[in-house]
């Protein structure tokens, strides 16, 4: 479904990540861990950015979190500067040996009239 309203100029992409099991972000060194010590840096387009969707769970210890908690901390987003497709973006990101998942987020837009 198109918008029909197109989102204004200068909007910036978004890509919503989720890690596999046992994959974690670390928002500091901006990398992902992974079983028996596994990391990778994902290679980002000049600009963008890795932020954890739930701020309030990354780092916290996995024991101490509900089932739910957990799911939720293992979803990120990538927030890409305005000359990048998030689709294309999205398709690399499926690629990452620590993801689920990547889906480019919907344009956003106003109903027309």
């Amino acid at each position: 479904m198109q918008p029909s309203v197109p989102p204004p100029p200068g909007m910036p992409g978004l890509v919503s990540v989720k890690l596999k099991p046992g994959w974690a972000f670390d928002a500091k060194a901006q990398c992902f861990t992974g079983p028996k010590g596994a990391t990778f840096t994902p290679d980002l387009p000049a600009g963008a950015r890795l932020t954890p969707t739930v701020p309030q769970l990354a780092g916290k210890p996995p024991g101490t979190l509900s089932a739910a908690e957990r799911d939720l901390q293992r979803y990120l987003q990538v927030i890409l500067p305005v000359d990048h497709d998030a689709a294309a973006f999205a398709a690399d990101a499926r690629r990452w040996p620590c993801a689920a998942s990547a889906d480019a987020g919907p344009a956003v837009s106003l109903p027309g009239s």
